[in-house]
């Protein structure tokens, strides 16, 4: 799995890949705790806020980032869960949100989270998939590739602050 952003134009596809030095077990904690994902989420500068995140299939994930600087309105977003394969994928469909917590009419988009084993870590590709061009020219514009590889950079430093090898960051080193 290389690593890097790829945008390919012929299937209107974003994907970010990113390998850890931690196993599978707390990636996958780091995506699914709501407590988690908030110290990590976004791009650099940005604070995250979980308002609701039910992961199983059917479940939702709500939250909202925001400059920690206040140069910008906060962006909600809302996502439901489609598939949930513990340690292994997550998939959901993910639209930006107006203060309702109703999608906005930018539609939704796919999103699939695989996490593999390297023997030494954990690879997570990101890929999300957009209904057309446009919508996909939109994402680029946004520059939400760089957002999410920025979001994985900072992935990778929480986990390089949490000590010894469990899913969850309260465990001491043993």
């Amino acid at each position: 799995m290389a690593e890097g952003i790829v945008i390919d134009e012929a299937s209107n596809t974003v994907r970010i890949r990113r390998t850890y030095t931690a196993g599978v077990d707390r990636v996958w904690w780091a995506w699914t705790d709501a407590e988690a994902i908030s110290r990590w989420w976004g791009p650099q500068g940005w604070a995250t806020t979980v308002y609701e995140m039910d992961v199983r299939p059917g479940g939702r994930w709500r939250f909202q980032i925001a400059p920690e600087d206040r140069s910008a309105d906060p962006v909600r977003s809302i996502a439901s869960y489609q598939v949930v394969d513990a340690r292994a994928e997550l998939r959901y469909d993910a639209a930006f949100a107006d203060q309702g917590w109703r999608p906005d009419d930018t539609g939704t988009f796919p999103t699939a989270v695989a996490f593999a084993s390297t023997g030494t870590g954990c690879a997570v590709e990101v890929a999300a998939s957009f209904p057309d061009g446009h919508a996909l020219r939109r994402a680029v514009e946004l520059q939400m590739a760089e957002g999410y590889a920025e979001a994985l950079g900072r992935l990778a430093d929480l986990l390089d602050d949490i000590d010894g090898d469990h899913a969850d960051a309260r465990t001491t080193k043993e």
